[in-house]
């Protein structure tokens, strides 16, 4: 996941460009994230030679609205030599300017390798369907059928002799059984 390095703007005063921190050591592609406390203004971003030469910038012109948060990404690729060079900011035509240096080491902090997340893992996501899943509307009718018969049987069996009965018993047994095997054929 890329580092983020905060730039807070108009907190202090119109025009005021404070970055978190006046220097960045990473080893992998980053994200200027500028917080405005005031008023709508346009951020312009520069690469030095040395940075420009490794780095791909997202945007050179940003604008960022009132309360407004834009992420800008300095994208670096996983094979990129060590280099140190800075990122220069400026707003208000150049009136107000800030630094941050960038140390890009070749060695990574953690270790291990980048794993981008995308964001719609974040999303709710609806489940797939199985060709083999059965849903309730091929279940439900012949659940129904068997209840029904169930019911006839029970009723019969308390109306008639006990020999009767217990034909339809076993009727009723079949009858089931073969409702089950067809719901689980299909």
């Amino acid at each position: 996941m890329p580092e983020r390095l905060s730039v807070h703007l108009n907190r202090d005063h119109p025009r005021d460009l404070q970055p978190e921190a006046a220097s960045l050591e990473t080893d992998r592609s980053f994200i200027l994230v500028f917080e405005n406390h005031g008023g709508p203004v346009h951020v312009h971003l520069h690469l030095d030679d040395a940075l420009a030469a490794i780095a791909d910038i997202a945007a050179t012109q940003v604008y960022v609205d009132e309360g407004e948060t834009r992420g800008v990404e300095i994208a670096i690729p996983p094979d990129h030599p060590p280099v140190k060079g800075y990122v220069e900011l400026s707003i208000g035509y150049g009136a107000e300017q800030a630094r941050v240096n960038v140390t890009v080491t070749d060695k990574r902090k953690d270790g291990g390798p980048d794993v981008a997340v995308d964001e719609s893992l974040s999303e709710k996501s609806e489940p797939a369907h199985d060709e083999e899943s059965v849903s309730l509307a091929d279940v439900a009718l012949p659940t129904a059928a068997a209840a029904a018969v169930v019911v006839i049987a029970a009723a019969l069996t308390l109306s008639i002799s006990d020999s009767v009965a217990m034909l339809i018993g076993v009727l009723a047994l079949l009858g089931g059984i073969g409702v089950a095997a067809y719901v689980l054929a299909t």
